[in-house]
């Protein structure tokens, strides 16, 4: 079973390019998007589990320099039209 999350992330706006980058890199990463708002991108990640998840943040986006914060969202279900 694949688990979606989306992760709204505020970014130094000096490290934007390089944290893009950064999270493109990551296979569990399939779509960067750039926001308006109280967030700067958005980052939707599919994982087989909520350990997966731990080590996707662990390893690879806690370290990313110029990251300022993260907000992440587990989805439940989603409908496409």
């Amino acid at each position: 079973m694949t688990l979606t999350a989306l992760i709204f992330c505020k970014i130094e706006h000096k490290a934007m390019k390089n944290v893009i980058e950064k999270l493109r890199e990551i296979p569990q990463i399939t779509k960067v998007l750039s926001l308006t708002g109280d967030y700067d991108i958005l980052a939707e990640l599919n994982v087989d589990s909520t350990d997966n998840l731990y080590d996707v943040f662990e390893t690879k986006i806690d370290p990313i320099e110029g990251m300022i914060s993260t907000n992440t969202h587990m989805v439940m279900k989603s409908w496409e039209k």
